[in-house]
C-alpha cells in the first residue's frame, strides 16, 4: 500500500515547496513554514530543538515516519526534518492524515 502522504511529499519537492534540515529553522521567524515533519530516528536533540520551534510558532508537525521513508519520498540521503513551506500543501497533508492532530491545528 502506497502512502498518500509519502506520496504528496514526492510531489511537495518537484513543486520546490519545502525547506531541509537548518533552512526549517531559519524560516520560521519569516512565517513560511506551514507543516513539519521530523524523522521518529531522529536524535532527541534534534526533536527537541525543532518541537520546540513548533509549538513556539503555531506549526502543525508530524513524528509518524522515519528518516528512511522520508528520504526514499523525496530522493534524498539520510533526511530527519522537513518543512512545507506552502500553505495549501500543508493544509493537504492535513487532510490525508485523516484527521491526526500533531501540534497546534492547522490556521489561516
Amino acid at each position: 500500500m502506497v502512502d498518500k502522504v509519502l506520496s504528496l511529499l514526492s510531489l511537495i519537492r518537484k513543486a520546490n515547496k519545502m525547506f531541509l534540515a537548518k533552512d526549517i529553522l531559519d524560516n520560521f521567524r519569516y512565517g513560511s513554514v506551514h507543516y513539519v515533519f521530523i524523522a521518529s530516528d531522529a536524535s532527541a536533540k534534534t526533536k527537541e530543538r525543532y518541537l520546540k520551534k513548533c509549538r513556539y510558532y503555531g506549526c502543525p508537525y508530524c513524528l509518524d515516519y522515519d528518516s528512511e521513508s522520508l528520504s526514499k519520498a523525496i530522493g534524498k540521503y539520510n533526511v530527519m526534518t522537513i518543512g512545507i513551506n506552502d500553505k495549501g500543501f500543508a493544509k493537504l497533508i492535513m487532510e490525508k492524515e485523516g484527521g491526526k492532530d500533531h501540534g497546534k491545528t492547522y490556521q489561516d
